[in-house]
């Protein structure tokens, strides 16, 4: 819940003051990021930038980033990170490289170097303030979201401090309107409690593919995260359930517990999701819950999204060794890509996700194919007609039925 508080005279107090003035010592010389702001410049120049973009302005793992645009194609998106700077340098030129695109929303990264070079987590707090508080007086209908510094295993001894600071900006920012604290920190942490390694390139400082996953993942499904824990902490879930997870034929499943009467079913399925997005809050939406079984349907969103099956495989896979490292006795349970109308162009690599999906799970005994695909499928082998919303995507609940029937075998 967001509480409303009047913060707009410190925000206007700390714009009067030079921003050295925050700091107990001197900032760093912004001059030495002078050619990289330039080369930003020249690039507007050359092509005009587009309007209400999403800005992601930071360190370098905003800067490395490239695969930012094809992560999110919703909104226009303007990367202006620039490696080794420091929050300091994000204010000084903030008209630059901030203000002057007018974007409808900010995600900040940095920290971290700030850290690394002797500031305090409570100087870095005065710096986003400072950063904050021009955002809200240039840009008052613009979000701010600030992603949390995240652990990095070659700075692990200054883990405490980018925790420290992590919290005091989440405190900082909790009820204001226009800004938000995204988490990433736990989510690029093992088991062990140590940075999870596939999320690290090679300088073991930096965010591998696999990293930036979970930070998309942070991005686009905290909230729904967050609405399943408040959900849990109003209605327990039973022991031992059985967890349907997944995207939004799981989500729209209504009518879950009426279909499975006297089974502990729970529903956690978060529309538009990809397998990866599932491995990333595998603790916060199954592990938790300790589940006898999970029913996963997931997968064709990233074919749509342009993924191979193969790449649909590695994540399934993924996600079978986060669950099973912690719940050795845990069935899963894959429900086969759907044939919809609307995504038929791509079929045959549905089909191919669910081939070699299937084959996977005939290589441990707590892992099943549940083969949907045939049943919805006409005589001509077209997808049966009448089962389908209007969207030609999702399923009606004569679609619900089908699965209902073969699914119903496997539970447990």
């Amino acid at each position: 819940m967001y509480y409303r508080r009047d913060f707009r005279l410190p925000l206007l107090l700390l714009l009067t003051l030079p921003f050295g003035a925050l700091l107990a010592v001197p900032e760093a010389d912004p001059a030495r990021f002078e050619n990289a702001v330039r080369a930003f410049e020249a690039e507007d120049m050359a092509q005009a930038p587009p309007k209400d973009a999403t800005l992601f302005i930071g360190a370098s793992n905003i800067r490395r980033w490239e695969s930012l645009p094809g992560r999110f194609k919703k909104s226009p998106v303007l990367n202006r990170g620039f490696g080794g700077s420091q929050m300091s340098d994000v204010v000084h030129f903030a008209d630059r490289i901030v203000i002057k695109y007018r974007p409808k929303q900010i995600y900040l990264n940095t920290g971290g170097n700030d850290l690394h070079a002797g500031r305090t987590p409570e100087e870095v707090l005065a710096a986003f303030r400072a950063f904050a508080a021009k955002v809200r007086q240039e840009l008052p209908k613009t979000q701010l979201s600030f992603l949390s510094i995240p652990p990095s295993p070659k700075r692990w001894d200054e883990v405490e401090l980018v925790k420290k600071t992590n919290r005091l900006i989440a405190d900082f920012i909790a009820g204001q309107t226009g800004l938000e604290f995204i988490d990433t920190f736990p989510l690029l942490l093992g088991a062990d409690g140590q940075p999870r390694p596939e999320c690290y390139v090679e300088d073991k400082l930096h965010l591998s593919e696999t990293g930036y996953d979970v930070v998309t993942s942070a991005i686009r499904w905290q909230s729904d995260i967050r609405a399943f824990e408040k959900q849990d902490a109003e209605n327990p879930p039973p022991a031992a359930p059985i967890i349907f997870t997944g995207s939004s034929s799981i989500r729209m499943w209504k009518t879950l517990a009426e279909d499975f009467p006297g089974l502990p079913v729970i529903n956690r399925g978060f529309g538009g999701s990809e397998l990866f997005d599932a491995v990333t809050f595998v603790d916060q939406l199954v592990i938790k819950h300790r589940p006898r079984q999970i029913v996963m349907y997931s997968g064709s969103n990233d074919i749509n999204a342009g993924k191979t099956p193969q790449r649909v495989l590695a994540d399934f896979q993924a996600f079978a060794a986060r669950v099973h490292t912690a719940l050795p006795d845990c069935r899963i349970s894959y429900i086969s890509n759907a044939p919809n109308p609307k995504r038929w162009a791509v079929v045959d690599k549905m089909r191919e996700a669910n081939r070699l999906v299937e084959q996977f799970t005939k290589t441990d005994p707590r892992l099943e194919f549940i083969n949907t695909h045939d049943a919805m499928l006409g005589a001509d082998g077209l997808p049966l007609p009448g089962i389908f919303l209007r969207d030609d995507l999702h399923m009606n609940a004569k679609g619900y039925a089908i699965w209902t029937k073969i699914v119903s075998p496997f539970l447990k």
